[in-house]
C-alpha cells in the first residue's frame, strides 16, 4: 500500500493542529489539602478538613476552582494568601464556597504566574465566625 502525497499532508496538518491545541493551553492545575492544624496559631482542629483544586490560567487572568470543606461550620470567607508554610501572609485572591460547583475568580496574570512557578509560597485559608483568623489552611502544590 502506498501513501498518497495528500494523505501524508493531511496527517501532517492533523499532527500540527493537535500540537498547537495542546500548547495553546497556558494553565496549570494547583491543589491543596486543608487542615485546621495547619493554621498558624491554631485553627478548627483535627476533625476539620477541606480540599482545593484549581485550574490557574495567567493569560485568561482566572483561577477556576472547587473548594470543599467539612467540620468547620459556616464559612465566612476564604482566600489565596502569599506565605510559606508556617508563615502568615497577605490576601491575594478572594474565594467563594459553592457546594459541588466550580467557581472562577479573577486574578492578576502575574499573580497566577507566580503561584504556578512557586506554589508552596502560597496557601488557601478558610475563615469562620468561630475562627476569624483561620479555621483551615493548606499550602498549594502544582
Amino acid at each position: 500500500m502506498t501513501l498518497r502525497p495528500w494523505a501524508i499532508a493531511l496527517a501532517g496538518i492533523a499532527a500540527a493542529a493537535l500540537f498547537l491545541s495542546a500548547t495553546a493551553q497556558s494553565g496549570t492545575v494547583l491543589s491543596a489539602n486543608l487542615f485546621g492544624d495547619e493554621v498558624v496559631g491554631g485553627g478548627a482542629g483535627s476533625e476539620a478538613y477541606g480540599d482545593f483544586n484549581a485550574y490557574a490560567e495567567p493569560d485568561a487572568q482566572s483561577l477556576c476552582y472547587y473548594l470543599e470543606v467539612a467540620g468547620v461550620g459556616e464559612v465566612t470567607s476564604a482566600h489565596v494568601h502569599l506565605g510559606k508554610s508556617g508563615k502568615n501572609g497577605r490576601e491575594l485572591v478572594a474565594l467563594e464556597l459553592a457546594e459541588m460547583d466550580e467557581v472562577c475568580a479573577a486574578a492578576d496574570g502575574a499573580t497566577i504566574e507566580a503561584m504556578i512557578a512557586r506554589p508552596a509560597h502560597y496557601y488557601i485559608d478558610v475563615h469562620t465566625d468561630a475562627h476569624p483568623r483561620g479555621a483551615l489552611r493548606g499550602q498549594l502544590r502544582g
